[in-house]
């Protein structure tokens, strides 16, 4: 197979790996709703230790930038 062919091949596979706008979507919707909830569960008025609604609120950013990386990255 010469470059040229093995770059065109390439290109199909990248193409028809690339994810379809729903799946994004959804994909992206799920993070951000667990990321909200995960920041709901860090405020002052639930219960739990200090250090559990750090880390809660630590995953909740986290699944955040996760929500955006998704939808940006194609």
């Amino acid at each position: 197979m010469s470059d040229g062919q093995k770059s065109q091949t390439l290109d199909i596979v990248e193409q028809s790996q690339q994810e379809c706008l729903a799946c994004r979507i959804i994909g992206s919707g799920a993070l951000a709703a667990t990321g909200a909830y995960a920041l709901n569960m860090s405020r002052a008025h639930h219960p739990g230790s200090i250090m559990g609604k750090r880390v809660m609120g630590a995953l909740g950013v986290g699944f955040l930038v996760g929500s955006v990386l998704r939808w940006t990255k194609s």
